[in-house]
């Protein structure tokens, strides 16, 4: 798996793309990734999150990750190193917030204050940062740490049901077993999660606002359309994969949903 690495304490960028153009890849700092605009779905650690503007990811050294976008996004990635906050973690409080980072919490879906809090927060830390004026590393740090701390309060406030985990469980069978289609089958899959057949379609299409079959179908999609971008794979081997009766049968689904063969989509996509 590709590896990427930070030569400097903080690094600030922005992806402004119609597609996320790396492949599966991990790190060996931290990223903190505010979506500005666009949804998706942000693949970490092989869990699915689906992901709005507003909402907040962040990533602790070697978790992997890559995005699915549904539409053009802008990403604002705040990469760091731990020793960034050198002087910071010398306080028991924040270190408790380093700690707590570093866990296994990835996504935050800040409302009301918390969200408009976050959202000025961004926007000085991207402004100091275009301005690169004197003391433009204390404000960015200090208001960074706030956010950071922001996202563990409300990581402690929202604590995840079992009902959470239910759904968050089955997203990650599906991705998991994404090319086992037999695997997929509903009477499978409920059985597998105790809940009845007649009720997981409805109990599915309330928690992700999608109904099963379709979710199935578009995320088998995208990952596909991944794959075309950064994959040298036929069109043949993906239908094979992914468990389509012929080429054909993929191309016209890829086409339906995408509204473009597979031809001129990965063509596209490698002219930009």
């Amino acid at each position: 798996m590709h590896i990427r690495n930070l030569t400097q304490k903080l690094d600030i960028d922005f992806v402004i793309k119609n597609e996320w153009h790396l492949p599966v890849h991990k790190h060996t700092h931290f990223e903190l990734q505010y979506i500005i605009r666009g949804k998706g779905q942000h693949i970490v650690n092989g869990c699915s999150y689906n992901y709005q503007k507003g909402d907040l990811f962040i990533l602790a050294p070697n978790d992997n990750h890559f995005f699915i976008f549904q539409e053009k996004c802008t990403i604002c990635i705040i990469k760091f190193h731990e020793g960034f906050f050198h002087d910071f973690l010398m306080d028991e409080d924040f270190k408790q917030v380093f700690t707590r980072i570093s866990s296994s919490y990835h996504k935050t879906a800040l409302t009301g204050n918390g969200k408009q809090q976050v959202g000025q927060l961004m926007d000085l830390i991207i402004a100091e940062n275009k301005r690169k004026g004197s003391y433009q590393h204390i404000i960015i740090k200090n208001a960074l740490s706030l956010i950071l701390s922001l996202m563990a309060n409300d990581a402690d406030q929202n604590a995840v049901t079992p009902r959470d985990q239910k759904i968050q469980a089955i997203l990650n069978y599906i991705d998991e077993h994404i090319i086992q289609k037999h695997l997929l089958a509903t009477q499978i899959i409920a059985d597998n999660f105790h809940i009845s057949k007649t009720y997981f379609n409805q109990y599915f299409s309330k928690a992700t606002g999608s109904s099963y079959k379709k979710y199935v179908q578009e995320y088998a999609l995208k990952l596909i359309a991944h794959q075309l971008i950064h994959h040298d794979k036929t069109l043949s081997q993906l239908a094979n994969e992914f468990g389509y009766t012929d080429e054909s049968h993929l191309s016209n689904a890829f086409k339906a949903h995408f509204h473009q063969t597979p031809s001129v989509f990965k063509k596209e996509k490698h002219q930009r």
